[in-house]
């Protein structure tokens, strides 16, 4: 083969790998379904999902997707989405901008303006967003404070001198104002700009994006734009040299999710006042030179939702001290014995500051609360006792979802239920020796109920006997039984347990059976010292009878003979 034919052989096969990968995608239900290894090389605007499945990757290389609203591109667990020297758009990016609610000269909302752009005089306009007015607001221009109403706030300039800024809050301070588009009059020439076109600071989009990426594969970009996309992932991300604009935060739905930052990759217009949301376990790598929105936009944040302790007792009091924004928080046990933290509110347990922040004093605040135990109750300790609250203070509190409060609490075993001095045969009553350690580091004063083993009747014993064992200690309870039956029989004791337990058994407890003790015939005795009287009676009567019938007898043979 000559070096020609080989040449052109090549060529025919790389067109043909080509066309093969843009053939290895399905349609399934109207979406692009990504098999295989697919490329796309050209511009192109997407109006179907694209689904890559296991085993699938799809590259964008060198090309721009426009992608149409409400879209998703779902990349499943081993599927891979490449993006390259390439750009994902939204057809309709969200221009609107909103403020934050501050009302001091740094973190309040501003519109900078370069006024070399424009003549020595020249008019600004300002209009509110479509359903809101600037009612109650106020503007801060130069030295001025400006009342602000109505749907548009219009403002002349005249010989300024560099770049010119406009402050502002919405009603109250705490209400954020919005803004839709500015127009600049100048020479009789009005120009329209998005707000978002314009210079701002302490202001980030105002509106939804309008398409999602979902990621549980992988999706990794390098020296691209995505722009206008809601990135949510549970999977892998890898951005190098990217930028992200209106596309921020990014969601890390899973602890086992990672994003790997670096490069000159950067952030602009995040929706939130962070570029990524990650769970407590995510895995975040921001390399150096990576840039967020800045401003009061941070870089990332950790939030944890659903997050409770869980006690063996209800209506347990505590306090937790630490939680981002609140000094002390306090609540109750319910009747589960769970409580939880802010009502299962998603709350932020960390926070990367932006590189402009100028209130940090680290460059990222994680959480270090404690919870403290206030009062922890029941009838082992309770409130007259000289036995101190259950629980303790300092107990860290963690990222788990659920966190177990068991210290300084008892717990119970028996150790044995027998007789004193080991008596096998008794008479009447005899005297028991229930024997109970104390595991846990908290002392219990407790007490044990009896049942004959046989029946399952009440025992006849001392009315709830009763002890005080301390934590790694042993105790002894030494009470009376007594019996009115003879025969063999045992002795089955349980430890009551408080009734504010959650599960009966969390501190212990349990029962114990006695070895056999036989009961001699004292009932049959007794019983007899009753009967006895009646039979010596019924003697004395037949006896008496037989008297008088004999006597009888004898008179009439008497006066028969003397007829």
């Amino acid at each position: 083969m000559s070096i020609k034919k080989f040449v052109t052989f090549i060529m025919i096969m790389m067109y043909l790998n080509i066309s093969v990968s843009g053939i290895v995608m399905g349609q399934q239900g109207g979406d692009i379904l990504i098999e295989s290894n697919v490329t796309w090389t050209e511009n192109n605007n997407l109006e179907s999902n694209i689904k890559i499945i296991n085993g699938g990757k799809l590259t964008i290389s060198n090309s721009e997707l426009i992608i149409s609203t409400g879209l998703t591109i779902n990349i499943e667990s081993g599927g891979k989405l490449i993006i390259d020297n390439s750009t994902i758009i939204s057809d309709n990016i969200p221009s609107n901008l909103v403020g934050y609610g501050y009302c001091d000269q740094y973190n309040r909302s501003t519109i900078i303006i370069n006024e070399d752009l424009y003549n020595e005089e020249f008019e600004i306009t300002i209009v509110a967003v479509e359903g809101t007015t600037f009612n109650g607001a106020s503007a801060y221009i130069n030295d001025e404070i400006l009342e602000m109403s109505g749907e548009e706030f219009s403002y002349s300039f005249s010989d300024q001198n560099g770049k010119i800024e406009i402050g502002m809050h919405g009603y109250g301070c705490t209400n954020p104002i919005t803004v839709s588009n500015i127009q600049i009059l100048d020479e009789g020439v009005t120009k329209n700009y998005d707000a978002i076109e314009l210079d701002h600071r302490n202001m980030r989009p105002f509106g939804i994006q309008n398409y999602e990426i979902n990621i549980e594969g992988s999706l990794n970009s390098y020296n691209s734009s995505i722009i206008g996309g809601l990135i949510k992932s549970s999977g892998d991300i890898k951005l190098f040299d990217s930028y992200l604009d209106r596309s921020g935060p990014i969601l890390l739905l899973s602890d086992n999710s990672s994003i790997t930052i670096s490069g000159n990759s950067n952030f602009t217009n995040s929706f939130d006042d962070h570029d990524i949301r990650a769970t407590p376990e995510s895995t975040i790598n921001w390399e150096e030179g990576v840039f967020g929105s800045g401003g009061l936009t941070d870089k990332w944040e950790r939030r944890i939702k659903g997050q409770y302790l869980e006690f063996d007792a209800v209506y347990v009091e505590y306090q937790i001290l630490g939680l981002y924004g609140v000094n002390k928080y306090t609540n109750f046990s319910n009747s589960e014995g769970i409580s939880y933290i802010d009502g299962g509110r998603e709350r932020i347990i960390e926070i990367a500051w932006s590189q402009d922040n100028i209130w940090k004093e680290n460059d990222i605040w994680a959480e270090n609360a404690i919870i403290n135990v206030i009062k922890y109750r029941t009838a082992w300790n309770p409130e007259n006792s000289q036995i101190e609250n259950y629980g303790t203070y300092g107990i860290t509190l963690d990222k788990t979802e659920s966190i177990k409060i068991f210290q300084n609490t008892p717990k119970i075993e028996w150790v044995n239920l027998e007789s004193e001095n080991n008596i096998k045969n008794a008479s009447d009553s005899i005297n028991m020796i229930a024997k109970i350690k104390n595991i846990g580091d908290a002392a219990a004063h407790i007490a044990i109920t009896c049942y004959l083993n046989s029946t399952g009747e009440a025992a006849q014993t001392d009315s709830y006997p009763n002890t005080l064992i301390n934590p790694n200690e042993s105790g002894e309870i030494l009470f009376n039984w007594r019996s009115i039956k003879s025969g063999n029989e045992q002795l089955n004791c349980k430890i009551l347990t408080p009734t504010q337990l959650v599960n009966e058994d969390s501190f212990g407890g349990g029962s114990m059976t006695s070895s056999i003790i036989n009961w001699e015939s004292i009932a049959d005795e007794d019983g007899l010292s009753y009967i006895m009287p009646t039979i010596i009676a019924l003697i004395f009567g037949i006896f008496f009878s037989g008297y008088i019938i004999v006597n009888n007898i004898k008179n009439n043979n008497l006066e028969y003979d003397k007829d």
